[in-house]
């Protein structure tokens, strides 16, 4: 598997990305809240940063206090790729979901066309298994899809395939 190559501060940002997205369907499940918690362990945050997350966790912040414009370009597609995996893990396409990911793309200043390829990206990223769960999957995920980033997309197929 990959070795983690985003920034602790970039990891914490793209959480609350994928809080503020669990929170689009106006509902978050003990069992996504309990994965944030297990992510934010295995990716070895501070106390400090964990608590903010709860914090978050506990009830909605809009999307634009996310602290997106500390995220270089490499970050906010790391973060739109994880965004994109994040919303089909509970199986319910809820269209507020793709109105707060629209939003997103905007506040991370991704290009449809980027964004595009990023939401193929996602997609190849494949769901949650139920065996692991979802916190091992988004810790997986982390670890997954720098890997991908760091390829330019024409030649990511030929290096994956």
């Amino acid at each position: 598997m990959s070795r983690l190559t985003i920034r602790v501060e970039a990891c914490t940002e793209i959480l609350a990305i994928l809080i503020t997205m669990a929170w689009a369907d106006g509902k978050l499940e003990d069992k996504e809240k309990a994965s944030i918690r297990s992510a934010a362990t295995v990716l070895n945050l501070t106390k400090d940063l964990r608590s903010r997350l709860d914090k978050m966790l506990e009830s909605p912040i809009p999307l634009d206090q996310v602290l997106v414009q500390n995220l270089g370009a490499h970050d906010r597609a790391f973060a739109y790729v994880a965004a994109v995996w994040q919303m089909g893990v509970d199986g319910d396409n809820d269209p507020r979901e793709k109105d707060r990911l629209r939003e997103l793309r905007a506040l991370l200043e991704v290009d449809v066309k980027r964004a595009s390829e990023l939401e193929k990206f996602a997609q190849e990223l494949g769901r949650p298994h139920e065996k692991h769960g979802w916190a091992h999957d988004l810790a997986a995920l982390f670890k997954a899809i720098p890997h991908r980033l760091d390829v330019p997309f024409e030649e990511a197929d030929e290096v994956e395939g």
